[in-house]
């Protein structure tokens, strides 16, 4: 391994580091929003939950939004790291990426076009109790996306190219 390599393979574990820590916290905030919110979501009348919503979506998204888009990047920004050292990043590092980048599709494509209709004012309540499970069944999708992506993300601090 030449210098610059040497130089590389010192700074993949700080950033492996980094994506390690804000993957796990982007998981954490997911399992909260499964265990404690979602539940309490369908246990109120759906009038109740929009209102409910309305007046808290905004501090969620500004806590997940940038959290998620910090680990995504982090988490690439390893598997690139460990590339441009040893010229294939691990699987783990791979995995967590391709994990984290699910979440970030998953929530941009599905999840934040649900939450402006939930904030919009025009849903009824049975469009409201529809658009919630389609919600909940995506957001399962994203939290076993996040579990992979931070599990991952530890198991590649173990490798090192």
């Amino acid at each position: 391994m030449g210098p610059l390599q040497r130089t590389r393979a010192g700074g993949a574990r700080p950033v492996g580091l980094l994506s390690a820590v804000l993957v796990g916290l982007l998981a954490g905030g997911m399992v909260l929003i499964e265990v404690v919110l979602l539940p309490f979501w369908r246990s109120v009348p759906p009038e109740d939950f929009r209102r409910w919503f309305t007046a808290n979506a905004p501090r969620i998204r500004a806590l997940m939004v940038p959290l998620g888009a910090a680990a995504g990047a982090a988490s690439v920004a390893t598997a690139a790291v460990e590339a441009s050292v040893s010229r294939r990043p691990g699987p783990a590092s791979l995995t967590a990426a391709a994990a984290t980048v699910g979440v970030v599709a998953v929530t941009v494509t599905v999840n934040e076009p649900a939450n402006a209709r939930f904030t919009g004012g025009s849903l009824t309540d049975a469009e409201t109790r529809d658009l919630l499970g389609t919600w909940a069944r995506w957001h399962h999708l994203r939290v076993g996306l996040g579990i992979v992506a931070a599990v991952a993300a530890a198991a590649a601090l173990g490798r090192r190219p």
